[in-house]
């Protein structure tokens, strides 16, 4: 069963008016054409930054490369570990040494799949650091990689590490890679067709600036996928993609906002899923710490982001009560720290005397305290003389974020802080961010199962790099990663990982605003079987894993008329191929470079 498929019957008066802006654009709910040979086109609304595994780290990247290459161990719909290309595993007395035996299974070209491959991939992630950009704080703690036989392989660590069955990288072809390793870090993997994969599908063709298509793959082990063709369409922002997806040019549709959910309500040609998420949205605050890769300074922060009294101010200033009401449409929920509640485990939540607020007055005593007092413009001036005046940057790849923008704009303002706010592109603020050339950004992050991903982008060694969140940099904190990393006993790591969240939350390393569900809306007169993760009421895509597009199946024929029909069907059908009427492609190419920070949509 689909976990978290609702249908509303009641819409809020902006979902009313989105739903008549798009009647009044002609886009009406198109019939669908049971198709033999059946392709489903999921619509992107964010640039994809490679397709090649060891560099890839956009959402959108990470879920394709999900579909073609399968890890040693899995993630299954119910967050929990599983077997993938191993099918066991065990561990030496010390937990220095894990061992994994292979299913037999082959590659889509019908190479057999060995532990020389698995070999093969961790050890570029380990010593070529072009192919680290992905996935190379999973392997910072490994000793050896070492292939015993065909179905043996060995990892040897320096110290314990707990999230080592969570590792979450692909594992790729030697015979193909091992001819590429000086151009690692510059392929984005499209170069040749098709790609060879292990996954449930396989990438069999790009368009630049328009998609990206996956064929099913014979020989996934697990089975061939039912549905033939995955086809990822690029449109230039929700909008666009919810009309196309009542025309029927597009099968799949995420991250819409809360209007354009409510105004799909009472469709019977389209389902909706307000599915769980592993995601949170949190405002990066540049603390302008030395680069943890040279010691040089980095970033152009302004300074008084340096004293946690500030930190605190802006803290107290903002309401993320009112984004979950106003904003977010309900949609969401207030958090305190890195670990959404889908992972209830390991989330935090602040004691009574530790927490703070939106107190505005609370904010204002601390800028005085720090030193700030209102200049005859109402914005504070430093001791220094210098106005306290921030500069506030959001992407366009996120709907609401404008929105956001005026109200964070506006609570800065009432405690006397000068505010630039400014609406960029997605590559813009990942430019600013991995540069650190901003003072506040709204940012966010899907955190995986395992937390220790997420944990290391806190700690002083990636200050500079494109894993950094906002620069924080607390010996303290590095030592608790370490020995978290370190605790094979859960309890014990549970521990650690609160009081590792508890000092950030108290250095205020961020504003942590809230947990989003994920709203996503489908064709159910094309499509069924979508399976969440996790299972009850999770996301049908963004996952760590690729459940929802290997258990989706086509609706019978039948079946699709009817829905079409109820669904009140204009009689458009699903063009063959997406014409480049449809797809709009905003301002720059589909795949674009890679070295670039993880963004607001990206995966970890």
């Amino acid at each position: 069963m689909l976990g978290g498929i609702v249908r509303r019957s009641v819409m809020s008066a902006a979902a009313v008016l989105a739903a008549a802006a798009l009647a009044l654009s002609g886009a009406g709910v198109g019939q669908a054409q049971p198709a033999t040979g059946t392709t489903m086109r999921v619509a992107l609304t964010q640039d994809i930054d490679s397709l090649n595994p060891f560099v890839a780290v956009f959402l959108s990247s990470t879920q394709i490369n999900r579909l073609n290459y399968e890890n040693l161990t899995v993630v299954g719909p119910d967050n929990a570990v599983q077997p993938g290309l191993a099918e066991s595993w065990e561990a030496s007395p010390d937990a220095l040494t894990w061992t994994f035996h292979l299913r037999d299974a082959q590659w889509s070209d019908g190479t057999p799949i060995t532990a020389r491959d698995v070999a093969f991939t961790y050890r570029q992630i380990m010593d070529n650091p072009a192919a680290q950009d992905a996935n190379g704080s999973a392997v910072s703690n490994f000793a050896s990689v070492t292939a015993v036989d065909d179905r043996t392989v060995q990892i040897t660590t320096t110290q314990p590490q707990a999230s080592i069955l969570a590792t979450d990288v692909p594992i790729v072809p030697e015979h193909v890679w091992a001819g590429r390793v000086g151009r690692i870090g510059t392929l984005n993997n499209a170069e040749e067709l098709p790609v060879v994969g292990s996954g449930p599908y396989v990438v069999t063709g790009y368009q630049e600036g328009q998609s990206v298509t996956l064929s099913a793959n014979d020989r996934f082990w697990r089975g061939r996928p039912t549905v033939d063709t995955v086809q990822f369409v690029r449109y230039e922002n929700t909008d666009a993609a919810v009309q196309g997806l009542l025309k029927g040019d597009v099968d799949l549709v995420r991250d819409l906002t809360p209007a354009q959910y409510d105004s799909l309500a009472g469709n019977d040609a389209v389902a909706r899923n307000d599915g769980r998420n592993r995601r949170f949205t949190e405002i990066l605050v540049n603390w302008s710490n030395p680069s943890g890769v040279d010691g040089q300074p980095f970033g152009d922060g302004h300074p008084a982001l340096r004293d946690v009294r500030v930190r605190q101010a802006l803290h107290h200033a903002v309401d993320p009560a009112a984004v979950v009401e106003r904003v977010k449409q309900g949609h969401s929920e207030v958090i305190h720290g890195l670990i959404p509640p889908v992972y209830p485990d390991w989330t935090f939540t602040p004691s009574d005397g530790q927490r703070r607020d939106h107190d505005p007055e609370r904010a204002k005593a601390l800028l005085d305290e720090a030193g700030y007092r209102p200049g005859a413009d109402g914005v504070r001036v430093g001791p220094d003389g210098r106005p306290l005046t921030l500069r506030l940057i959001a992407g366009n790849q996120v709907a609401t974020n404008p929105q956001l923008l005026e109200f964070l704009a506006g609570w800065f303002t009432a405690v006397g802080v000068g505010v630039q706010p400014q609406i960029m592109s997605s590559n813009q603020i990942d430019d600013a961010t991995v540069a650190g050339n901003f003072d506040l950004a709204v940012s966010g992050w899907s955190v995986n199962p395992d937390p220790d991903d997420m944990l290391s982008q806190q700690t002083c060694a990636v200050n500079g790099t494109s894993k950094s969140d906002s620069g924080y940099c607390n010996p303290a904190y590095d030592q608790l990663y370490a020995a978290q990393r370190a605790a094979v006993d859960e309890g014990q790591r549970r521990e650690l990982v609160q009081q590792m969240q508890s000092l950030l939350y108290d250095d205020v390393h961020a504003i942590v605003l809230t947990s989003d569900t994920l709203l996503e809306a489908y064709r159910a007169d094309r499509f069924t079987g979508f399976v969440t993760q996790p299972e009850d009421g999770g996301v049908i895509t963004g996952q760590t894993g690729y459940w929802g597009y290997y258990g989706a199946t086509p609706v019978a024929a039948d079946e699709a008329g009817a829905a079409a029909e109820a669904g009140g069907g204009s009689g458009g059908t699903i063009a063959a191929v997406v014409a480049a009427a449809v797809v709009v492609v905003g301002g720059g190419a589909f795949l674009v470079t890679r070295n670039r920070r993880r963004g607001r949509d990206e995966r970890e």
